[in-house]
């Protein structure tokens, strides 16, 4: 069993870095000095291929704990997922089927144990015990809990005033999630703010079986990298699994005015070096060093630090000056692709060139918007025709180079 550390300073910064509300952190505080190793538990709908930097602020904190010596269970909600989460959606989820899901979880372990310490984590399938619950132990659930209190969340809200459907399995969701508490006798969940009446469903059901409650650590979110909030459908995120030099080129394009936050919630930089460098920035220091810093420290814990440094080194040179090096650079060879006296339209050489980095419509707004270069000519029409010979080099976007040879 792993050693458990109370460390006071090391526990007072686990219980308030990028936590937005515990029940209750005197609870929690409590058991971490008890010197017991705790059961943690994470909940998870693998319902998508990737991960990115905002998964990882509730696994950063998992690993944390981790840290002091407890004990993590992942659960895949297999059973759950047949229903879907709906505590940030506006309308109603598609459901998923079984041969999707074990294909999504391959991948969710995958990168989620980039995060989290593997030997320190247990895997567990909450259909193991909601498949044996009958339909008056789903009765006894449902008992816990009023129409009022899940019509006050803000996403059924919205589709209850707007009369959209809310099917009744949505209802349930939560009385699943909280029983997944029940059954495996947890210490304490984590989640994200939009987790947070699941969390409480936990902590709700588990006296009603004679059990002690699980604290509740609910994690802020992470903004977007272009300061909305991030999304998929949005492509403001990075995820865990880009190598060093899309990672490290993609934290150097989040805006300023989230820089400290993602030091604060996807790195372990200390606080007080990040408020240090936040008043640097007032006192009209430039933030690129910082971000570069970020960039470097959250490159460096996913790929080591000498990855790390290539990706710096290359970002450098490809971005700051203009360089063309390998890792931003696609060669397209004249005569294999296309003959040297065929016109073709802008947007679709550059999204042939390109498959499966960037869609065409994404190529289109890009120079669309002036972030295109054909022989450092800015070239904002997306069907303008060109006749490409060896030599030409077009840029495209910030990092993006395709040369002609």
């Amino acid at each position: 069993m792993q050693k458990i550390s109370t460390d006071k300073d090391k526990i007072n910064e686990i219980l308030t870095r990028g936590v937005r509300e515990i029940y209750t952190t005197d609870e929690l505080r409590e058991k971490l000095l008890l010197g017991k190793q705790l059961h943690l538990k994470l909940g998870t709908d693998v319902t998508g291929p990737l991960l990115h930097l905002g998964h990882t602020v509730v696994h950063r904190k998992l690993r944390d704990f981790q840290e002091l010596g407890h004990k993590v269970t992942l659960i895949i909600g297999d059973f759950t997922t047949l229903v879907g989460d709906h505590s940030d959606k506006v309308d109603m989820r598609a459901e998923k089927d079984s041969l999707n899901i074990s294909a999504d979880e391959r991948n969710y372990k995958e990168q989620f144990f980039k995060t989290v310490f593997s030997d320190q984590t247990e895997i567990r399938h909450n259909s193991e015990w909601l498949t044996k619950l009958n339909f008056n132990d789903v009765i006894n659930l449902s008992k816990q809990f009023t129409i009022a209190q899940m019509l006050e969340r803000e996403a059924f809200a919205q589709r209850f005033n707007k009369k959209s459907p809310i099917g009744m399995d949505e209802f349930l969701y939560p009385l699943m999630q909280g029983y997944d508490s029940v059954a495996l006798k947890c210490d304490v969940e984590f989640g994200g703010t939009d987790q947070t009446f699941n969390l409480l469903a936990g902590r709700k059901l588990m006296p009603v079986f004679g059990l002690k409650p699980q604290s509740a650590v609910v994690m802020k979110l992470l903004t977007g990298s272009d300061g909305r909030p991030m999304g998929k459908s949005l492509k403001n995120f990075i995820p865990v699994s880009d190598d060093a030099n899309s990672m490290y080129g993609k934290i150097m394009s989040i805006i300023d005015d989230v820089i400290f936050e993602y030091f604060e919630l996807a790195t372990r930089v200390p606080m007080k070096e990040i408020e240090e460098m936040k008043l640097a920035v007032k006192n009209g220091e430039n933030p690129m060093a910082f971000k570069k810093r970020l960039a470097k420290e959250i490159t460096t814990f996913y790929h080591g630090e000498k990855l790390a440094l290539v990706a710096e080194q290359n970002f450098e040179r490809g971005v700051q000056n203009r360089e063309l090096t390998d890792a931003n650079t696609t060669e397209i060879k004249l005569n294999e692709a296309f003959n040297s006296y065929e016109k073709i339209q802008l947007f679709r050489f550059i999204s042939n060139s390109l498959t499966g980095k960037v869609s065409t419509s994404d190529v289109k707004r890009v120079i669309q918007q002036g972030g295109v270069e054909v022989n450092e000519k800015i070239i904002s029409d997306p069907n303008a025709e060109f006749t490409f010979k060896s030599g030409d080099v077009i840029k495209f976007g910030k990092r993006d180079y395709i040369k002609i040879s």
